[in-house]
């Protein structure tokens, strides 16, 4: 929601789990601030809430900070690029285990198609390809079921009015079981 001409607040929320089973799930509760330095530049920041059910393993309340540093460059008139350096600070507080906190580093690329006036002008529809990398920082990360490593999206989303939009996603995750060299898991995630 735009508040004023450079300065907008938002956020998500969501359910995440498995199709197959309920051994995961997730809920979780992101707001978050947005200031634009120009049409190019950006910066934003967010409080996060994320609690996760494990059915055979730890449940976890995760509190998260995170700073956004954003850049739209360059536009080519039927695609633009933009660019997103994420940094976040991650507080995790567990049942029996001892509550941890780390540091992690998130990288995004993305392009954006046009807007495609495929339902009429005031309702526009857009394609995104987008890749994530994830890099934890400190030494030993906290004990994660999942440690994200990368994502590879194909979104669609629709444009409904000037303050509301939404995206569908596809998502292609490859993670890690429980440690930094653990076995490797690929997740196949719609959003």
């Amino acid at each position: 929601i735009q508040a004023s001409q450079k300065l907008s607040y938002g956020g998500d929320a969501g359910f995440r789990g498995f199709i197959s089973n309920k051994d995961w799930n997730q809920i979780f509760i992101r707001p978050a601030l947005s200031y634009r330095f120009n049409y190019t530049f950006s910066a934003s920041g967010a409080f996060a809430w994320l609690r996760t059910f494990n059915k055979d393993d730890e449940n976890i309340n995760e509190f998260r900070i995170h700073q956004d540093f954003n850049i739209k460059w360059p536009d080519f008139g039927f695609v633009e690029f933009f660019y997103r350096l994420r940094i976040e600070q991650r507080w995790f507080f567990y049942e029996t285990l001892p509550n941890d906190f780390d540091l992690r580093i998130r990288y995004l690329i993305g392009a954006e198609s046009a807007d495609i006036n495929l339902f009429g002008p005031k309702a526009p529809i857009y394609f995104q390809l987008i890749y994530e990398g994830f890099r934890t920082l400190n030494q030993e990360s906290a004990y994660e079921v999942f440690i994200d490593q990368s994502r590879f999206h194909v979104a669609m989303g629709q444009r409904i009015s000037k303050k509301f939009r939404y995206e569908l996603h596809y998502i292609r995750q490859k993670s890690r079981a429980y440690e930094e060299d653990g076995l490797e898991l690929s997740q196949n995630i719609f959003r």
